[in-house]
Protein backbone atom coordinates (compact mmCIF):
# COMPACT_ATOMS: atom_id res chain seq x y z
CA UNK A 1 0.00 0.00 0.00
CA UNK A 2 1.18 3.50 -1.08
CA UNK A 3 1.02 5.95 2.23
CA UNK A 4 0.43 9.64 0.34
CA UNK A 5 1.62 12.15 3.07
CA UNK A 6 0.61 16.13 3.64
CA UNK A 7 1.61 18.22 6.15
CA UNK A 8 1.21 21.86 6.56
CA UNK A 9 1.35 23.83 9.80
CA UNK A 10 1.52 27.76 10.55
CA UNK A 11 3.59 27.46 13.11
CA UNK A 12 6.58 26.37 10.98
CA UNK A 13 5.90 29.13 8.32
CA UNK A 14 3.83 26.87 6.06
CA UNK A 15 1.06 29.88 5.50
CA UNK A 16 1.56 33.24 4.55
CA UNK A 17 0.11 35.76 6.63
CA UNK A 18 -3.38 35.81 5.35
CA UNK A 19 -3.39 31.96 6.46
CA UNK A 20 -3.50 30.45 2.89
CA UNK A 21 -0.60 29.57 0.45
CA UNK A 22 -1.54 27.48 -2.38
CA UNK A 23 1.70 26.01 -3.08
CA UNK A 24 1.21 24.54 0.44
CA UNK A 25 -1.86 23.57 0.43
CA UNK A 26 -3.10 20.22 1.25
CA UNK A 27 -5.50 20.18 -1.49
CA UNK A 28 -2.10 20.93 -3.66
CA UNK A 29 -0.03 18.59 -2.10
CA UNK A 30 -2.47 15.76 -2.69
CA UNK A 31 -3.00 16.62 -6.46
CA UNK A 32 0.85 16.58 -6.82
CA UNK A 33 1.05 13.04 -5.17
CA UNK A 34 -1.59 12.03 -7.04
CA UNK A 35 -0.09 13.39 -10.41
CA UNK A 36 3.39 11.70 -9.38
CA UNK A 37 1.81 8.02 -8.91
CA UNK A 38 -0.54 8.95 -12.18
CA UNK A 39 3.08 8.87 -14.17
CA UNK A 40 4.64 6.31 -12.82
CA UNK A 41 3.93 2.73 -13.87
CA UNK A 42 5.61 0.64 -10.69
CA UNK A 43 3.24 2.82 -8.56
CA UNK A 44 -0.17 2.47 -10.45
CA UNK A 45 -3.07 -0.31 -9.69
CA UNK A 46 -1.67 0.00 -5.96
CA UNK A 47 -3.89 0.99 -3.45
CA UNK A 48 -2.78 4.37 -1.88
CA UNK A 49 -4.77 5.78 1.32
CA UNK A 50 -4.10 9.47 2.74
CA UNK A 51 -2.23 10.80 5.57
CA UNK A 52 -2.95 14.21 6.46
CA UNK A 53 -1.68 16.69 9.33
CA UNK A 54 -3.52 19.84 8.86
CA UNK A 55 -2.00 22.19 11.82
CA UNK A 56 0.90 20.38 13.01
CA UNK A 57 4.57 21.41 13.09
CA UNK A 58 7.05 19.63 11.36
CA UNK A 59 9.58 20.36 14.38
CA UNK A 60 8.25 17.09 15.90
CA UNK A 61 6.65 13.67 14.95
CA UNK A 62 4.13 13.75 17.24
CA UNK A 63 1.20 14.43 14.84
CA UNK A 64 -1.78 11.67 14.63
CA UNK A 65 -1.74 11.44 11.00
CA UNK A 66 2.52 10.70 10.66
CA UNK A 67 1.72 8.28 13.88
CA UNK A 68 -1.21 6.85 12.38
CA UNK A 69 0.48 5.94 8.83
CA UNK A 70 3.92 4.68 10.89
CA UNK A 71 1.57 2.37 12.51
CA UNK A 72 0.84 0.85 9.07
CA UNK A 73 4.31 0.75 8.62
CA UNK A 74 5.40 -1.37 11.69
CA UNK A 75 1.90 -3.72 10.76
CA UNK A 76 3.05 -4.40 6.87
CA UNK A 77 0.75 -2.37 5.41
CA UNK A 78 2.23 0.61 4.00
CA UNK A 79 5.57 -0.12 1.90
CA UNK A 80 6.13 3.03 0.14
CA UNK A 81 5.92 6.55 1.23
CA UNK A 82 5.53 9.47 -1.40
CA UNK A 83 6.16 13.30 0.03
CA UNK A 84 5.48 16.85 -2.04
CA UNK A 85 8.95 17.56 -0.76
CA UNK A 86 11.36 16.42 3.12
CA UNK A 87 10.41 19.81 4.65
CA UNK A 88 6.31 17.92 4.56
CA UNK A 89 7.62 14.74 6.18
CA UNK A 90 9.66 17.04 8.64
CA UNK A 91 11.69 20.17 9.78
CA UNK A 92 13.75 17.99 12.06
CA UNK A 93 17.30 17.24 10.18
CA UNK A 94 18.68 14.57 12.39
CA UNK A 95 14.82 13.25 12.72
CA UNK A 96 14.15 12.99 9.32
CA UNK A 97 17.80 11.46 8.59
CA UNK A 98 17.46 8.98 10.64
CA UNK A 99 14.08 7.99 9.15
CA UNK A 100 15.74 7.58 5.60
CA UNK A 101 18.70 6.44 6.45
CA UNK A 102 18.09 3.53 9.67
CA UNK A 103 14.38 3.17 10.31
CA UNK A 104 13.03 2.94 6.54
CA UNK A 105 15.91 0.76 5.06
CA UNK A 106 15.14 -1.78 7.98
CA UNK A 107 11.69 -1.64 7.53
CA UNK A 108 11.92 -2.27 4.35
CA UNK A 109 10.06 1.26 3.14
CA UNK A 110 10.44 3.12 0.25
CA UNK A 111 10.60 6.94 0.76
CA UNK A 112 9.65 9.04 -2.72
CA UNK A 113 10.18 13.01 -1.90
CA UNK A 114 8.98 14.49 -5.46
CA UNK A 115 10.47 17.68 -5.28
CA UNK A 116 13.35 16.52 -3.98
CA UNK A 117 14.12 14.04 -6.81
CA UNK A 118 14.60 11.32 -4.28
CA UNK A 119 13.35 7.27 -4.01
CA UNK A 120 15.14 5.76 -1.83
CA UNK A 121 14.63 2.38 -4.07
CA UNK A 122 17.27 3.86 -6.58
CA UNK A 123 19.01 5.17 -3.56
CA UNK A 124 22.29 3.03 -2.78
CA UNK A 125 25.34 5.31 -1.20
CA UNK A 126 26.30 5.05 2.33
CA UNK A 127 25.24 8.56 3.34
CA UNK A 128 23.16 11.00 2.39
CA UNK A 129 23.81 13.17 -0.65
CA UNK A 130 25.06 16.30 -0.02
CA UNK A 131 22.22 17.98 -1.88
CA UNK A 132 19.73 16.48 0.86
CA UNK A 133 21.57 17.04 3.71
CA UNK A 134 21.77 20.33 2.58
CA UNK A 135 17.99 20.09 1.93
CA UNK A 136 17.30 18.30 5.80
CA UNK A 137 19.33 21.62 7.28
CA UNK A 138 17.61 24.16 5.71
CA UNK A 139 14.49 22.98 6.84
CA UNK A 140 15.62 22.06 10.49
CA UNK A 141 16.91 26.10 10.33
CA UNK A 142 13.43 27.40 8.85
CA UNK A 143 11.79 25.88 11.51
CA UNK A 144 13.73 27.24 13.79
CA UNK A 145 13.85 30.32 12.33
CA UNK A 146 9.77 30.47 11.80
CA UNK A 147 9.70 29.42 15.46
CA UNK A 148 11.82 32.31 16.56
CA UNK A 149 9.63 35.05 14.58
CA UNK A 150 6.45 33.52 15.31
CA UNK A 151 7.62 33.66 19.66
CA UNK A 152 8.48 37.51 18.66
CA UNK A 153 5.31 37.88 17.31
CA UNK A 154 3.61 36.47 19.72
CA UNK A 155 5.25 38.98 22.33
CA UNK A 156 3.99 41.82 20.42
CA UNK A 157 0.54 40.35 20.58
CA UNK A 158 0.54 39.73 24.21
CA UNK A 159 2.15 43.36 24.96
CA UNK A 160 -1.33 44.89 23.44
CA UNK A 161 -3.10 42.24 25.29
CA UNK A 162 -3.92 39.82 22.54
CA UNK A 163 -3.92 36.27 23.06
CA UNK A 164 -2.58 33.56 21.17
CA UNK A 165 -3.60 30.75 22.86
CA UNK A 166 -5.70 27.79 21.28
CA UNK A 167 -8.02 27.46 23.73
CA UNK A 168 -10.06 30.27 25.89
CA UNK A 169 -9.84 30.17 29.48
CA UNK A 170 -12.79 27.85 31.12
CA UNK A 171 -15.70 30.39 31.84
CA UNK A 172 -14.61 32.73 28.22
CA UNK A 173 -14.92 31.89 24.97
CA UNK A 174 -13.20 33.54 22.12
CA UNK A 175 -14.82 37.08 20.67
CA UNK A 176 -15.49 36.22 16.83
CA UNK A 177 -15.24 40.02 16.21
CA UNK A 178 -11.84 40.93 18.29
CA UNK A 179 -9.11 38.63 17.37
CA UNK A 180 -7.53 37.38 20.40
CA UNK A 181 -10.58 38.75 22.50
CA UNK A 182 -12.68 36.76 25.07
CA UNK A 183 -16.17 36.65 25.63
CA UNK A 184 -18.39 35.42 28.05
CA UNK A 185 -19.00 31.88 28.09
CA UNK A 186 -22.45 31.89 30.07
CA UNK A 187 -23.05 28.24 31.31
CA UNK A 188 -19.04 28.02 32.14
CA UNK A 189 -19.15 31.60 34.15
CA UNK A 190 -21.96 30.74 35.90
CA UNK A 191 -19.74 27.55 37.55
CA UNK A 192 -16.46 29.91 37.84
CA UNK A 193 -19.09 32.88 39.55
CA UNK A 194 -20.14 29.55 42.27
CA UNK A 195 -16.51 28.85 42.70
CA UNK A 196 -15.92 32.19 43.49
CA UNK A 197 -19.07 32.53 45.71
CA UNK A 198 -18.44 29.70 47.69
CA UNK A 199 -14.96 31.06 48.38
CA UNK A 200 -15.98 34.31 49.44
CA UNK A 201 -18.29 32.76 52.05
CA UNK A 202 -15.63 30.87 53.53
CA UNK A 203 -15.42 27.19 52.05
CA UNK A 204 -12.28 25.53 51.51
CA UNK A 205 -11.37 24.15 48.05
CA UNK A 206 -12.18 20.44 48.84
CA UNK A 207 -15.34 21.76 50.36
CA UNK A 208 -16.53 23.77 47.00
CA UNK A 209 -15.48 20.57 45.04
CA UNK A 210 -17.97 18.35 46.98
CA UNK A 211 -20.52 21.01 46.61
CA UNK A 212 -20.04 21.47 42.92
CA UNK A 213 -19.79 17.26 42.53
CA UNK A 214 -23.04 17.64 44.19
CA UNK A 215 -24.41 19.78 41.85
CA UNK A 216 -23.15 17.42 39.13
CA UNK A 217 -21.36 20.97 37.57
CA UNK A 218 -19.01 19.31 34.58
CA UNK A 219 -15.36 20.03 35.26
CA UNK A 220 -13.30 21.57 32.32
CA UNK A 221 -12.00 19.29 30.21
CA UNK A 222 -16.16 17.45 30.06
CA UNK A 223 -17.45 21.00 29.58
CA UNK A 224 -14.87 21.87 26.82
CA UNK A 225 -15.70 18.41 24.84
CA UNK A 226 -19.36 18.42 25.17
CA UNK A 227 -19.49 22.41 23.79
CA UNK A 228 -16.62 21.85 21.29
CA UNK A 229 -15.16 24.52 23.14
CA UNK A 230 -11.79 24.59 21.35
CA UNK A 231 -13.76 25.09 17.74
CA UNK A 232 -12.73 21.71 15.95
CA UNK A 233 -13.28 18.36 16.56
CA UNK A 234 -10.44 16.68 19.43
CA UNK A 235 -9.97 13.24 19.77
CA UNK A 236 -9.76 11.39 23.37
CA UNK A 237 -7.43 9.13 24.09
CA UNK A 238 -8.02 8.46 27.96
CA UNK A 239 -11.53 8.82 30.00
CA UNK A 240 -12.22 11.88 31.06
CA UNK A 241 -12.06 12.96 34.88
CA UNK A 242 -15.45 13.60 35.77
CA UNK A 243 -15.23 15.00 39.49
CA UNK A 244 -14.09 18.43 40.59
CA UNK A 245 -10.88 17.96 43.20
CA UNK A 246 -9.37 20.72 45.43
CA UNK A 247 -6.49 21.28 42.84
CA UNK A 248 -9.11 22.16 40.03
CA UNK A 249 -11.00 24.07 42.25
CA UNK A 250 -7.64 25.80 43.25
CA UNK A 251 -6.66 26.44 39.54
CA UNK A 252 -9.37 28.34 38.97
CA UNK A 253 -9.74 30.66 42.48
CA UNK A 254 -5.96 31.52 41.47
CA UNK A 255 -6.73 32.97 37.64
CA UNK A 256 -6.25 36.45 37.45
CA UNK A 257 -7.91 36.21 33.96
CA UNK A 258 -11.59 36.40 35.83
CA UNK A 259 -10.49 40.08 36.86
CA UNK A 260 -11.25 40.67 32.94
CA UNK A 261 -6.96 40.79 32.46
CA UNK A 262 -5.17 39.44 29.81
CA UNK A 263 -2.09 36.99 31.32
CA UNK A 264 0.11 35.89 28.77
CA UNK A 265 3.20 34.48 28.59
CA UNK A 266 2.67 31.96 31.38
CA UNK A 267 4.85 29.45 29.88
CA UNK A 268 7.55 29.29 27.75
CA UNK A 269 9.53 26.63 25.70
CA UNK A 270 12.97 26.03 25.92
CA UNK A 271 14.20 23.78 22.94
CA UNK A 272 12.15 25.01 19.76
CA UNK A 273 10.10 21.53 18.64
CA UNK A 274 10.71 19.90 22.57
CA UNK A 275 7.97 19.25 25.20
CA UNK A 276 10.55 21.18 27.81
CA UNK A 277 8.46 23.67 28.84
CA UNK A 278 9.25 26.38 32.12
CA UNK A 279 6.82 27.95 33.95
CA UNK A 280 7.53 31.85 33.37
CA UNK A 281 7.40 33.97 36.42
CA UNK A 282 4.57 36.64 37.35
CA UNK A 283 6.91 39.07 37.23
CA UNK A 284 7.99 38.76 33.62
CA UNK A 285 4.31 37.40 32.38
CA UNK A 286 2.41 39.96 30.13
CA UNK A 287 -0.69 41.47 31.73
CA UNK A 288 -2.84 43.53 30.21
CA UNK A 289 -5.78 45.03 32.61
CA UNK A 290 -9.62 45.47 31.51
CA UNK A 291 -9.09 43.59 28.03
CA UNK A 292 -12.59 41.57 27.98
CA UNK A 293 -15.69 41.56 30.90
CA UNK A 294 -15.00 40.50 34.47
CA UNK A 295 -16.80 37.55 36.01
CA UNK A 296 -15.46 38.57 39.58
CA UNK A 297 -14.22 41.62 40.37
CA UNK A 298 -10.83 42.66 41.88
CA UNK A 299 -11.45 43.04 45.64
CA UNK A 300 -13.76 39.91 45.10
CA UNK A 301 -10.75 38.01 43.58
CA UNK A 302 -8.40 39.16 46.52
CA UNK A 303 -10.72 38.11 49.00
CA UNK A 304 -10.49 34.63 47.70
CA UNK A 305 -7.29 34.41 47.53
CA UNK A 306 -7.16 35.18 51.47
CA UNK A 307 -9.95 32.69 52.55
CA UNK A 308 -7.86 30.09 50.56
CA UNK A 309 -4.62 31.12 52.06
CA UNK A 310 -6.38 31.81 55.37
CA UNK A 311 -9.19 29.00 56.05
CA UNK A 312 -7.32 27.86 58.67
CA UNK A 313 -7.86 24.24 59.95
CA UNK A 314 -10.99 23.40 57.56
CA UNK A 315 -9.24 23.92 54.90
CA UNK A 316 -5.70 22.59 56.10
CA UNK A 317 -7.59 19.18 56.63
CA UNK A 318 -8.86 18.55 53.17
CA UNK A 319 -6.40 19.68 51.00
CA UNK A 320 -2.35 18.42 50.71
CA UNK A 321 -1.06 20.49 53.93
CA UNK A 322 -2.61 18.28 56.23
CA UNK A 323 0.60 16.69 57.79
CA UNK A 324 -1.02 13.10 58.40
CA UNK A 325 -3.55 13.46 55.03
CA UNK A 326 -3.29 9.62 53.96
CA UNK A 327 -1.10 8.18 56.48
CA UNK A 328 -4.26 7.69 59.47
CA UNK A 329 -5.35 4.02 59.20
CA UNK A 330 -8.14 1.66 61.25
CA UNK A 331 -5.71 -0.86 63.05
CA UNK A 332 -7.62 -3.54 62.25
CA UNK A 333 -8.58 -3.50 58.81
CA UNK A 334 -5.63 -1.26 57.50
CA UNK A 335 -8.02 1.39 55.42
CA UNK A 336 -7.25 5.29 55.97
CA UNK A 337 -9.80 6.34 58.28
CA UNK A 338 -12.55 9.01 57.02
CA UNK A 339 -12.73 12.09 58.61
CA UNK A 340 -14.53 15.16 59.36
CA UNK A 341 -13.11 18.71 59.26
CA UNK A 342 -16.27 20.74 59.58
CA UNK A 343 -16.38 19.85 63.40
CA UNK A 344 -14.64 22.81 65.50
CA UNK A 345 -12.95 19.55 66.14
CA UNK A 346 -12.09 17.19 63.44
CA UNK A 347 -12.56 14.03 64.01
CA UNK A 348 -12.05 10.37 62.25
CA UNK A 349 -13.21 7.10 61.95
CA UNK A 350 -12.71 3.64 60.17
CA UNK A 351 -15.71 3.41 57.62
CA UNK A 352 -16.05 -0.15 57.81
CA UNK A 353 -16.38 -0.08 61.49
CA UNK A 354 -19.48 2.73 60.98
CA UNK A 355 -20.90 1.30 58.78
CA UNK A 356 -21.29 -2.36 59.28
CA UNK A 357 -21.52 -2.22 63.19
CA UNK A 358 -21.44 -5.52 64.78
CA UNK A 359 -20.42 -7.18 61.68
CA UNK A 360 -16.62 -6.53 61.57
CA UNK A 361 -13.55 -6.11 64.11
CA UNK A 362 -13.15 -2.86 62.84
CA UNK A 363 -14.23 -0.40 65.74
CA UNK A 364 -16.73 2.13 65.63
CA UNK A 365 -15.11 4.97 67.47
CA UNK A 366 -14.46 8.61 66.22
CA UNK A 367 -11.00 9.48 66.95
CA UNK A 368 -10.24 13.17 68.03
CA UNK A 369 -7.62 14.63 64.98
CA UNK A 370 -6.07 16.71 68.01
CA UNK A 371 -5.25 13.50 70.54
CA UNK A 372 -4.21 11.49 67.29
CA UNK A 373 -1.40 14.68 66.00
CA UNK A 374 -0.46 14.79 70.02
CA UNK A 375 -0.05 11.09 70.13
CA UNK A 376 1.84 11.04 66.79
CA UNK A 377 4.13 13.94 67.52
CA UNK A 378 5.53 12.68 71.41
CA UNK A 379 6.21 9.09 69.25
CA UNK A 380 8.10 10.97 66.90
CA UNK A 381 10.24 13.53 69.21
CA UNK A 382 11.29 10.15 70.88
CA UNK A 383 11.89 8.61 67.11
CA UNK A 384 14.42 12.15 66.47
CA UNK A 385 15.79 12.19 69.72
CA UNK A 386 16.90 8.42 68.90
CA UNK A 387 18.20 9.60 65.82
CA UNK A 388 19.82 12.40 66.77
CA UNK A 389 21.87 10.26 69.18
CA UNK A 390 22.39 7.32 66.57
CA UNK A 391 23.89 10.17 63.79
CA UNK A 392 26.96 11.41 66.40
CA UNK A 393 27.64 7.25 66.57
CA UNK A 394 27.64 7.22 62.29
CA UNK A 395 29.92 10.22 62.45
CA UNK A 396 32.36 8.99 65.26
CA UNK A 397 32.20 5.34 62.90
CA UNK A 398 32.72 7.29 59.80
CA UNK A 399 35.86 8.89 61.29
CA UNK A 400 37.02 5.99 62.43
CA UNK A 401 36.91 4.39 58.98
CA UNK A 402 38.23 7.19 57.44
CA UNK A 403 41.44 6.88 59.53
CA UNK A 404 41.19 3.21 59.51
CA UNK A 405 41.33 3.66 55.01
CA UNK A 406 44.09 6.26 55.43
CA UNK A 407 46.38 3.78 56.95
CA UNK A 408 45.09 0.70 55.08
CA UNK A 409 46.13 3.22 52.17
CA UNK A 410 49.67 3.77 53.34
CA UNK A 411 50.05 -0.06 54.02
CA UNK A 412 49.12 -0.80 50.53
CA UNK A 413 51.21 1.32 49.21
CA UNK A 414 54.26 0.21 50.95
CA UNK A 415 53.31 -3.16 49.79
CA UNK A 416 53.08 -2.45 46.27
CA UNK A 417 56.27 -0.91 46.41
CA UNK A 418 57.57 -4.03 48.17
CA UNK A 419 56.21 -5.89 45.95
CA UNK A 420 57.97 -4.57 42.58
CA UNK A 421 61.23 -4.95 44.73
CA UNK A 422 60.88 -8.64 44.87
CA UNK A 423 59.57 -8.60 41.57
CA UNK A 424 62.73 -6.52 40.32
CA UNK A 425 64.67 -8.99 42.68
CA UNK A 426 63.69 -11.85 41.12
CA UNK A 427 64.52 -10.67 37.57
CA UNK A 428 68.07 -10.11 38.79
CA UNK A 429 68.49 -13.75 39.75
CA UNK A 430 67.43 -14.93 36.17
CA UNK A 431 69.92 -12.43 34.52
CA UNK A 432 72.76 -13.64 37.26
CA UNK A 433 71.77 -17.39 36.46
CA UNK A 434 71.89 -16.85 32.52
CA UNK A 435 75.50 -15.10 32.97
CA UNK A 436 76.36 -18.18 34.82
CA UNK A 437 77.41 -16.09 38.24
CA UNK A 438 74.76 -18.20 39.66
CA UNK A 439 74.58 -21.93 39.88
CA UNK A 440 71.09 -23.74 39.15
CA UNK A 441 70.10 -25.11 42.72
CA UNK A 442 70.65 -21.90 43.75
CA UNK A 443 68.64 -19.80 41.21
CA UNK A 444 66.39 -22.43 41.97
CA UNK A 445 66.47 -21.93 45.79
CA UNK A 446 66.14 -18.33 46.07
CA UNK A 447 63.85 -17.81 42.94
CA UNK A 448 61.23 -20.24 45.27
CA UNK A 449 61.93 -18.45 48.40
CA UNK A 450 61.11 -15.17 46.35
CA UNK A 451 57.76 -16.67 45.21
CA UNK A 452 56.73 -17.15 48.84
CA UNK A 453 57.67 -13.45 49.65
CA UNK A 454 55.77 -12.41 46.34
CA UNK A 455 52.64 -14.38 47.11
CA UNK A 456 52.74 -13.34 50.93
CA UNK A 457 52.97 -9.75 49.88
CA UNK A 458 49.94 -9.87 47.13
CA UNK A 459 47.70 -11.36 50.07
CA UNK A 460 48.81 -8.39 52.20
CA UNK A 461 47.82 -5.88 49.25
CA UNK A 462 44.85 -7.60 48.71
CA UNK A 463 43.78 -6.89 52.41
CA UNK A 464 44.61 -3.75 52.47
CA UNK A 465 42.47 -3.04 49.47
CA UNK A 466 39.23 -4.51 51.59
CA UNK A 467 40.37 -2.55 54.80
CA UNK A 468 40.57 0.39 52.15
CA UNK A 469 37.39 -0.08 51.21
CA UNK A 470 35.44 -0.90 54.23
CA UNK A 471 32.18 0.71 54.08
CA UNK A 472 29.93 1.79 56.96
CA UNK A 473 26.78 -0.63 58.74
CA UNK A 474 24.86 2.14 58.51
CA UNK A 475 22.90 2.08 55.22
CA UNK A 476 22.67 5.90 53.25
CA UNK A 477 18.65 6.20 53.85
CA UNK A 478 19.18 5.72 57.40
CA UNK A 479 21.98 8.44 57.89
CA UNK A 480 20.56 10.74 55.72
CA UNK A 481 17.48 10.15 58.11
CA UNK A 482 19.47 10.35 61.00
CA UNK A 483 20.95 14.14 59.81
CA UNK A 484 17.97 15.16 58.98
CA UNK A 485 16.50 15.12 62.28
CA UNK A 486 18.60 17.40 63.59
CA UNK A 487 16.38 20.32 61.39
CA UNK A 488 13.56 18.86 63.97
CA UNK A 489 14.76 18.01 66.78
CA UNK A 490 13.48 21.19 68.57
CA UNK A 491 10.09 21.78 66.67
CA UNK A 492 7.02 22.64 68.92
CA UNK A 493 4.63 21.19 66.64
CA UNK A 494 3.96 18.12 63.60
CA UNK A 495 4.41 19.09 60.29
CA UNK A 496 3.99 18.36 56.58
CA UNK A 497 7.65 18.10 56.30
CA UNK A 498 8.18 15.78 59.39
CA UNK A 499 5.63 13.21 58.49
CA UNK A 500 7.35 13.27 54.82
CA UNK A 501 10.79 12.77 56.37
CA UNK A 502 9.83 10.17 59.10
CA UNK A 503 6.69 8.62 58.81
CA UNK A 504 5.24 5.59 56.77
CA UNK A 505 1.85 5.31 58.52
CA UNK A 506 -0.09 5.52 61.57
CA UNK A 507 -2.02 3.12 62.92
CA UNK A 508 -5.34 3.78 65.37
CA UNK A 509 -6.98 0.86 67.08
CA UNK A 510 -9.74 0.24 69.32
CA UNK A 511 -9.97 2.30 72.88
CA UNK A 512 -7.88 4.81 71.05
CA UNK A 513 -4.11 3.13 70.95
CA UNK A 514 -1.70 4.27 68.44
CA UNK A 515 0.83 2.60 66.75
CA UNK A 516 3.30 4.64 64.54
CA UNK A 517 5.17 3.12 62.05
CA UNK A 518 8.49 5.14 61.24
CA UNK A 519 10.00 5.17 57.87
CA UNK A 520 13.41 2.90 57.85
CA UNK A 521 12.69 1.40 61.00
CA UNK A 522 13.79 -1.96 60.87
CA UNK A 523 17.26 -0.60 59.51
CA UNK A 524 17.33 2.21 62.13
CA UNK A 525 17.70 -0.81 64.47
CA UNK A 526 19.49 -2.71 62.85
CA UNK A 527 22.33 0.33 62.31
CA UNK A 528 22.11 0.82 66.24
CA UNK A 529 22.45 -2.89 66.71
CA UNK A 530 26.20 -2.90 64.78
CA UNK A 531 27.69 0.09 66.13
CA UNK A 532 27.18 -0.64 69.28
CA UNK A 533 28.22 -4.12 68.94
CA UNK A 534 31.60 -3.58 67.16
Amino acid sequence: MIAAYQRISRADGDLGKDGKDKSNSIENQKELIQRYISHKESLQNLPVMDFVDDGYTGSNFDRPGFQKMMDGVRSGEIDTIIVKDLSRFGRDYIGVGEYMEQIFPLLGVRLISINDNYDSSNYNGTTLGMDLIVSNLVNTMYCRDAGKKLRTANRVKWRKGISTASAAPFGYQFDPNKKGSYIIDPPAAKIVRRIFDLAILGLGTREIAMALNDENAPVPSVYNREHKAYGKETTYTIAPVILWDSSRVWKILTAYVYTGAMVLGKSQRLISGKKIIRIVPKGQQYITEGTHEAIVSREEFKKAQLVIRNNGHRVVMGSVDFPLKGKIRCGNCRRVLGYDYKQASPIFWCREGMELIGQTQCSSEIYQASDIENAVFQALKKELSLLDSLYSDIKKEEQSLKEASRKASRRKTLMEQELKNLKGEKMRMYEEYAAGTLSLDNYKSKKLECDRKIAEVQDKIEQFKAEESVKSVVPGTVRAAAEQAENFLHGTRLTASMVSAFIENVYVHEGGRIVVRFKYEQSIQDAVRALHTE
